[in-house]
């Protein structure tokens, strides 16, 4: 008798093992189950879902479980996406600014100092002379830095060489020569060759001392310079 309860013993705690692995499962499904079913239906009809990455709370009716389809998801970029990829990260947008025209500014003129001009040296002065007892417009010629046609242009003839008569002769001024030489009167038949064979010099040193032109033209009743 011994030997026959213990084999029934273990049965029975086998069972009895089986029953409560069976009792704990079943408790967990139920479990399970009713936790999901408060999550999917809360108790007061609000279901939060995830729409476009933002939760959003909707109202339902408890007895009526609403089916939510996925939204077909949207590529199409953002506006703002849009400008950034339009224009390039390192690309700075310049900002055209007016630049302003320099104001043009008048010139300062200084006004001129009036400076008198040097007086221009004459080139015949005249001298005064009381005329002697067998005086003539060659010896006068002859005496002063004259010459007949000189005398003539300037309204001397012989007629007025009365003894004891003043008249004024028509001289050379020699500070017009100043530098360049000393005066010479040009007469009739005179010319820049003859005058140079004259005081030994050329007709090239009287075009420089006079500004004589290429041609070395000398005016009769002149006064020019020599050496």
């Amino acid at each position: 008798m011994p030997n026959l309860r213990s084999p029934v013993v273990l049965m029975m705690i086998a069972i009895a093992i089986i029953l409560a692995i069976g009792v704990f499962l079943a408790m967990n499904v139920i479990q399970n189950r009713d936790a999901a079913e408060t999550t999917e239906a809360p108790a007061d009809g609000n279901f939060l879902v995830n729409v476009g990455g933002q939760p959003i709370t909707l109202q339902v009716d408890p007895n009526t479980r609403p089916n939510l389809a996925d939204a077909p998801a949207n590529d199409s970029p953002r506006p703002e996406e849009v400008a950034t990829e339009s224009q390039p990260p390192d690309q700075q947008v310049e900002t055209a600014t007016a630049t302003p025209e320099p104001t043009a500014v008048p010139p300062t003129t200084v006004p001129p100092t009036n400076v008198p001009a040097p007086p221009a040296v004459e080139k015949i002065i005249y001298q005064s002379y009381t005329v002697q007892q067998g005086d003539t417009l060659y010896s006068l010629s002859q005496a002063f830095t004259t010459s007949i046609a000189l005398m003539a242009d300037k309204g001397i003839s012989q007629t007025n060489l009365v003894p004891g008569t003043t008249i004024n002769i028509p001289v050379g001024n020699p500070q017009y020569c100043s530098g360049r030489g000393r005066p010479y009167a040009v007469g009739e038949g005179d010319t820049a060759f003859n005058i140079s064979q004259r005081f030994n010099t050329t007709p090239e040193d009287l075009q420089t001392r006079n500004n004589l032109d290429a041609n070395y033209t000398v005016k009769i009743a002149d006064i020019i310079c020599v050496p």
